[in-house]
């Protein structure tokens, strides 16, 4: 009896850890805060995080990991990529918790954490305003990181280019999804002309409840199945700068199970450059 007790305790936690994905809750990144094993990283920008920060977290903007001309948005190199996690004391063998905003430009660094082989990344679920609204811990204090040595080559499986898209847009098993605003998809913000041919709307705003946090996994697979967004199809996310698809990449490969998700990296500002869009 006692083990079929402890069969079943590990069942719910495992059926749990999985609707949970890659994201952690206030209350279990309280009770790390002061770990040395842990890094908090706020990947908002500067500004911000100097008005108000969760306590321990140290500032990296994810902007930095991205290039600002000719485009915007468009991943650093290998070499780059490297020396900039590790002027900000990025270390792959300790538990890394990413929070911002809204989820979004933690979403982008998440992937690209990933991609860079990091094993034991984690997303604040509702990111700052959460841990606000549960009284935890702030501070206008900056922490300051130990720099590191990151060596480390992307694993681009996830990641596409252009050229990808454009062969693999149009195929009966590949879905295009927009994760931008209704008013960038349709072309009616002044910053967006539309959006790529053939691409459905999927604002990543409607990943998050009402109080921020993320929708269960029942909600979501609804969802995307209603856009026909479904598992067994090679799943293409784009945005502005690739940020917001950023988080629907963390929850559809952590949250949900979708195994063959992949991210435009130019995205929206790079297509625009030499190809029509729609509205």
């Amino acid at each position: 009896m006692k083990r079929l007790s402890i069969i079943a305790a590990l069942v719910i936690y495992t059926i749990g850890a999985a609707a949970q994905g890659d994201f952690i809750s206030v209350k279990e990144l309280a009770g790390k805060i002061n770990s040395k094993d842990v890094i908090i990283i706020d990947a908002r920008k500067d500004a911000e995080y100097k008005k108000v920060h969760i306590r321990n977290a140290i500032s990296f903007p994810v902007e930095e990991l991205s290039t600002t001309s000719p485009i915007e948005g468009i991943l650093k190199s290998d070499a780059e990529l490297c020396k900039i996690m590790g002027k900000h004391g990025v270390d792959f063998d300790k538990e890394i918790v990413l929070y911002c905003n809204k989820g979004s430009n933690a979403g982008r660094m998440y992937w690209i954490m990933k991609m860079m082989g990091a094993a034991n990344v984690k997303l604040l679920d509702g990111n700052l305003d959460a841990w606000k609204a549960a009284r935890k811990p702030v501070t206008r204090m900056p922490k300051m990181p130990k720099k590191t040595t990151v060596n480390a080559s992307l694993n681009r499986t996830s990641y596409l280019t252009m050229a990808d898209v454009k062969s693999q847009r149009g195929k009966s098993n590949v879905v295009l999804v927009d994760a931008r605003k209704d008013e960038y998809f349709n072309g009616t913000d002044p910053k967006s002309k539309g959006h790529i041919e053939g691409a459905i709307s999927i604002n990543s705003d409607l990943m998050r409840d009402e109080k921020g946090l993320i929708k269960s996994a029942e909600e979501l697979n609804k969802l995307f199945a209603s856009k026909g967004v479904t598992k067994d199809k090679e799943i293409i996310l784009y945005c502005q700068t690739s940020t917001r698809a950023g988080l629907l990449y963390t929850i559809m490969t952590t949250k949900l199970g979708y195994k063959n998700v992949k991210v435009y990296d130019g995205a929206y500002n790079e297509w625009i450059t030499t190809n029509k869009v729609v509205a």
